[in-house]
């Protein structure tokens, strides 16, 4: 049994997908899986995963028909048997001992998840931007390589960026994770749900991925007006499996999330279609509006303008008005 599978959900990236899966044979560590799951990509992806597992058997080539990213992650972790798991997305790559030396924290220190740091890469030029992949917006220290628990503060881990990117999962806490199907994000689901059920985490603070930012295409950087359809999707379907949830910060997670999604709307310049979307949104705030106590309880953790936006937009009575005067 391989020590760690790594998931590539597949889509339109034949441009890319050589680069991904050479950086994946060469890892350090040699006792591992892929799994290169096509979703239906029309291009020639597929070809090229069928020559890759021809020379490397570690490589499982997967067909199945388009059902979006969360398909893709559904269907691997229902049929991986490694005790840990980490998503390598085809257009982003890995350093060469980025698995080894993931897997080593997890191992060493018996915890859940290892989350690392990673590299923002562009693709006009050859500039490398390191990325703590820490929040900004919250005054919570996480230290490199301290083991969080229940007793010293594992809800910190929800203040990590939540992009799979450099991140370990133990494969048994994520098995009964619903994702909804033909969106995008899903990855933040999977990210906010496994850490409902998350005893133990460790950060590192070593660069282990390479992130490129601005393929075309990249719906991180797309401001279409389907995008707040998926961040919808995902972000009610996240509520939903995190109901009566009791872990500390998680509804502060929640609303931090939303303020991004609101500063994605801001961009989007499609007039017609913001007017559309801006009510659809709102629905997000009232599902926030329901944890309002717990939010402003925690809301130290933000910067005191950051706290005071939360609260009026999440105020039962003034909320709406605050929201079409901000919001536009």
């Amino acid at each position: 049994m391989a020590k760690v599978s790594i998931i590539v959900p597949i889509y339109n990236v034949e441009e890319y997908l050589p680069k991904c899966l050479d950086r994946l044979i060469s890892q350090t560590i040699k006792d591992i899986e892929i799994l290169d799951i096509s979703d239906g990509s029309p291009d020639n992806s597929l070809d090229i995963i069928k020559k890759y597992a021809e020379k490397d058997n570690r490589i499982k080539c997967i067909e199945k028909e388009n059902g979006g990213y969360g398909s893709v992650l559904k269907y691997a972790i229902s049929n991986i048997s490694s005790e840990y798991f980490l998503i390598c997305d085809p257009d982003d790559w890995l350093a060469p001992e980025a698995i080894e030396k993931l897997y080593n924290i997890a191992s060493e220190k018996q915890v859940d998840l290892v989350v690392g740091a990673k590299n923002l890469v562009y693709s006009d030029n050859e500039e490398i931007v390191y990325d703590a992949s820490k929040n900004k917006n919250v005054n919570l220290k996480i230290n490199a390589l301290t083991v969080y628990n229940k007793e010293n503060g594992v809800e910190k881990a929800l203040f990590l960026t939540p992009s799979p990117h450099s991140k370990l999962y133990k494969t048994t806490l994520a098995k009964d994770i619903e994702f909804p199907h033909k969106v995008s994000f899903t990855d933040f689901l999977l990210y906010t749900v496994f850490l409902t059920k998350c005893q133990s985490f460790v950060y590192t603070d070593e660069a282990l991925s390479y992130y490129l930012v601005d393929r075309p295409g990249n719906t991180m950087t797309d401001v279409k007006p389907k995008v707040f359809d998926y961040h919808a999707t995902v972000f009610k379907s996240t509520m939903e499996q995190i109901e009566n949830c009791q872990v500390k910060y998680m509804y502060s997670h929640m609303i931090d999330h939303l303020r991004y999604i609101l500063k994605e709307y801001k961009y989007m310049p499609d007039v017609i279609a913001k007017k559309d979307k801006k009510d659809q949104i709102y629905q997000l705030v009232k599902l926030c509006q329901k944890h309002r106590v717990a939010i402003n309880r925690e809301s130290a953790i933000f910067p005191s303008r950051v706290a005071l936006y939360n609260k009026l937009m999440l105020n039962p009575i003034i909320g709406k008005i605050f929201f079409n005067r901000f919001v536009r």
